[in-house]
């Protein structure tokens, strides 16, 4: 239990400068397939926070 915590404070943190990467890749799709703005903001948020997740788990085990 201890650890998921601790997995999800490292995450919480990492939320704010997870933000703009997803959006550049979110970006990219939307380049080559067009999204409606429904779309664009749902990746954006599900992109953002796999990316803040997969930060926390570096920094839980690194």
């Amino acid at each position: 239990m201890k650890e998921i915590v601790l997995l999800l404070v490292f995450s919480i943190v990492l939320l704010f400068f997870s933000i703009y990467p997803a959006i550049k890749i979110v970006e990219f799709f939307d380049k080559n397939n067009k999204l409606s703005s429904f779309y664009f903001n749902l990746f954006t948020v599900i992109i953002t926070i796999l990316i803040s997740l997969i930060g926390g788990l570096f920094l839980q085990y690194f």
